[in-house]
């Protein structure tokens, strides 16, 4: 099964608790092991649980793609050797790099997969042009729908993309074009335009928040390449 319906706590929005590449997929702590075992049939990769800061809300703080994951600065010492050695324990040839910004929602701020990056033009020129080198893809700067949360109102893997209802067609052919796979408006749990909030997805499959609808669902698998 490449997509399922999940919860965390009751919560439908995903993405605030995890970050999820083709590597592997990191997730906040504390989840039962029902709930782990269905990101792991899904998404196909190892899980690493782990807070950020001491928070549970890694997905907000953490983005990333096979090359790299980047986390603020400020994360614990503790919470970093853990998930490197959690990392070299799965023999994952991952990058994990604490980036010193005055912005720390990484995860909200950046939507990247393995062709490029797309990073919220509240950073700097000189701090895209480093998370270009982290992330080892090309990094553009800009908005998506005049939001700069472009982790948040938009998710992108290396089969598809879905974003924000409000996307424009000319942002759409540009977001295209930068990631190099096919992208679609959509909305998750039960009309939310935040997708990237409420959904985990890599190439293998997708995990969304209990609330989405049927017709979601449908719209979800043909943008990120489930249908056909």
């Amino acid at each position: 099964m490449h997509i399922e319906r999940l919860d965390f706590e009751n919560s439908p929005y995903l993405g605030v608790f995890g970050v999820a590449t083709d590597k592997v997929l990191l997730v906040r702590e504390g989840l039962q092991e029902k709930k782990l075992n269905v990101l792991r049939e899904v998404l196909k990769v190892p899980i690493i649980e782990t807070s950020i800061m001491k928070s549970r809300i890694i997905g907000i703080f953490a983005a990333g793609n096979s090359n790299a994951i980047v986390v603020p600065y400020y994360i614990w010492d503790t919470e970093l050797e853990r998930i490197n050695a959690a990392l070299k324990e799965h023999d994952l040839d991952i990058r994990v790099e604490p980036f010193l910004s005055k912005l720390t929602a990484l995860g909200n701020l950046i939507l990247a997969n393995d062709k490029a990056a797309l990073v919220s033009a509240k950073f700097t020129r000189e701090e895209a042009k480093q998370l270009e080198d982290i992330l080892g893809v090309e990094v553009e700067r800009g908005v998506i729908a005049e939001f700069h949360a472009v982790g948040s109102v938009g998710v992108v893997t290396n089969k598809g993309g879905l974003v924000h209802p409000e996307t424009t067609e000319e942002e759409l052919e540009w977001l295209r074009d930068l990631f190099k796979v096919d992208i679609y408006l959509g909305t998750a749990n039960q009309g939310v335009p935040f997708v990237g909030s409420c959904m985990l997805a890599n190439s293998f499959g997708v995990v969304v928040g209990h609330l989405t609808t049927g017709p979601e669902i449908v719209k979800i698998e043909e943008a990120l390449g489930f249908l056909g």
